[in-house]
Parts: structure tokens; sequence; C-alpha cells
């Protein structure tokens, strides 16, 4: 039970602590991310810390680059980092790469220093990233449902748990034959009820270590094809729930996307600009601070950028530059059917079955059972 604290004192602690969200990276994604402050206070926007924030897209769309440029943000903010593999480890050249650049220049321009952030040595940055790994759904439990006193660290701002649906995919596979199998055992059964109890337990006890630590959680889960009415694909979460989308405060999709107007680009700018336009990714702001932005299968508010060796930067891109997604075309109206009456007698209204499948006369049927002896029908008739 949450200890009893009176509002007045809440206020003031969150005043006296004044932490700062945890900044992706990207200046137009921490703009549409800012929560609303205080009066006469302005609050910036990123990651906001006490909350959750899932990052889901498919494999290859820079969903670890994301969560590795928020640590390195908070890493040089002077606080420590916890990094989760739940999938493939995390490759520490690429990580250092990031860690140990200067900040990158957007098309948009250079993003302006933080002037009061520590100047700490890469000894004390590598030090204050604590780096886990879970190979299974029980680590995560383990670590988070029933954590050990030290953990988390002290000072720490944000934990990423990479590619967590891959934990659950492995605990619960999704098998094709269940589809065919109208009668699943009590087995089957258990398993799909006990995936959604887990998950709901799980994401309760992420929110509330949020919370009671004042750290930014950041979850990155893969995709899933899932078929709407007039069979629409849409890619939705591969973890999803009623308890699971109270629990994420934010929730971001990435994905990959064509620029048509990405040629005008070549006389303005350098090489380095329009490889990057041509690499360009996206961020849909599908939920922020508990407001939904779009239903499923949108993408809410779309900022473009790219990732390069430095970390992930800023594009900017006019209105008119992203293709809009094609409109849905609702499901065909079947026509309805005719009624005996309505059934023309005239060959010259519907085709006959000889123009229809291309039937000659005098065709011998060979099954047996389909030939009508006229004779006989003649005589029983009489």
């Amino acid at each position: 039970r949450l200890p009893t604290v009176s509002a007045s004192q809440a206020l003031q602690n969150i005043q006296n602590r004044g932490a700062r969200p945890i900044s992706t990276g990207l200046s137009q994604l921490n703009r549409i991310l800012s929560p609303s402050g205080l009066p006469g206070r302005n609050v910036e926007g990123g990651l906001v810390r006490g909350k959750v924030t899932e990052v889901y897209g498919p494999s290859g769309v820079g969903k670890t680059a994301f969560g590795i440029q928020a640590a390195v943000n908070a890493l040089r903010e002077g606080y420590h980092v916890v990094w989760v593999d739940a999938a493939a480890p995390l490759v520490a050249q690429r990580f250092g790469d990031v860690l140990f650049s200067k900040p990158s220049i957007s098309v948009t321009g250079p993003s302006p220093p933080d002037d009061a952030a520590p100047a700490l040595s890469p000894d004390e940055l590598q030090s204050h990233f604590h780096h886990y790994t879970a190979p299974t759904l029980a680590h995560v439990l383990a670590l988070f449902v029933h954590p050990p006193a030290s953990f988390p660290p002290p000072n720490t701002s944000l934990i990423v748990i990479d590619s967590l649906s891959t934990l659950f995919d492995n605990a619960y596979p999704r098998s094709t034959d269940d589809r065919t199998v109208r009668s699943k055992t009590d087995q089957t059964r258990w398993a799909g009820g006990r995936k959604f109890a887990v998950i709901n337990d799980l994401i309760s006890k992420l929110a509330r270590l949020a919370a009671l630590h004042d750290i930014a959680l950041l979850l990155t889960c893969q995709t899933i094809t899932r078929i709407r009415g007039g069979s629409r694909a849409l890619l939705v979460p591969a973890i999803s729930g009623a308890e699971w989308e109270n629990g994420v405060s934010t929730r971001l999709v990435l994905f990959r996307d064509w620029v048509p107007a990405q040629g005008k680009y070549s006389d303005a700018n350098a090489a380095s600009d329009i490889d990057r336009l041509r690499k360009a990714r996206f961020v849909g702001v599908v939920k922020a601070n508990g407001v939904t932005f779009a239903e499923e299968g949108g993408v809410g508010n779309v900022v473009p950028f790219a990732v390069d060796l430095n970390g992930l930067c800023d594009l900017d891109f006019a209105a008119g530059d992203i293709a809009a997604p094609p409109a849905v075309n609702p499901s065909p109206v079947k026509p309805r059917k005719r009624l005996h009456a309505e059934i023309a007698d005239s060959e010259d209204e519907d085709p006959d079955s000889s123009e229809l499948y291309g039937w000659v006369e005098n065709d011998e049927v060979a099954a047996e059972g389909l030939l009508v002896d006229e004779a006989a029908l003649e005589v029983a008739n009489e």
C-alpha cells in the first residue's frame, strides 16, 4: 500500500524535485510529448518520469535505436539507466558510438546545448549504465514483480525493456493449429487465460515501480497482424488488453514510408541530408500523457526522423511532403439475392449454362446418376 501524502506535500515534492522528462533526441517529438505544467512553470517535453511509455513497430524500424538515444540522453544528464535485454543482446559498440559521439545536427538545425548537464568522464558514464539480460519471461517477472532491495539503483531516471513482447510470444506461442481445431484442451484454455493474467499483473507492477521511484519506463514491442472487416489487415501492438492500455501512459508507433517530395532537397542540402531523407523514418504519437490521439490502426501526430551513427536526428518536412495513408475502402455490399419471382424466364435476359461454362450440345455426361431416362419417365407418368 502506498503511504499517505497530503496534496500540499506532494506539490512541494514536485517543485523541489524538479525532475525533467527524458529527451527523446527529437525536438519535434519532445514538443508533442510536453505535458501541461503548473501555472507559471514551463515543462519540457520527452519521456515523462513516473509513467510507462510503449514504443511498437515492425522489425528493423528503429525501436532499439530509439531506446539507445533515450538512454544516452539520460546518462548525459548524470542519471543512472537500467537496460533489460528481452530478445537480441544490446550491441556494445553501437551503444558506445552514440554515447561518446557529439550530438548530431539535424536538418532543422542543431539543438541548443544543455548547460545544466554535468560533464562526466567516459568511465563515469559507463558506470551509470546497468545492463541486464532476461532470457525468459520468468526473469522479467522476478526482477520487476519481486525486485531485490538494490533494484532499481539509486538516481535511476530511465529503465528500458527492449522487445518485451518476444518473451510473451516465447512463453505463450501463438499456434496456427488452434484456428482449425475446434476442441481445445484444458491446458490450452488455461494457457490462454494465464497470459492475460500475467500481462495485467506485470503492467501494474511496472506502473507502480515507475511512480514510486520517479522513473521513466520505456518498453519496446513488436507488432502482429490483425484482420478487420473487408479483409483489412492492420499492424497492431503484440501486447494488448484493457489493463495494459490503462497502464501505458504514452504509446508511440515507429514505421517507414516513402517521402514523395524528397527530390526537391537535392539542390539545397548536402549529400548527408539527402541520404537521411532516403532513409526517413516516422514516429506516430498514438497516445500521450493518457490522451489518445488515434484509434486502432491510426498513427496520430507524425514526426519524421532519421537514424545515423550518432543516434536519432530530426528531419524537416512540410505537411504535404508526407504521403497520407490511402483511404480504406468500405466493405463491399453484397448484392441482395433475387426472389424466385424475379428470376427471368427469357433466355435473352440471362445467359444459360452453355454460354457461361462453354458446354456444347450432345455432350456425354460420364458421371453416373446425372443422366435422366426420359422414356422411363413417360411410362411412369402414364
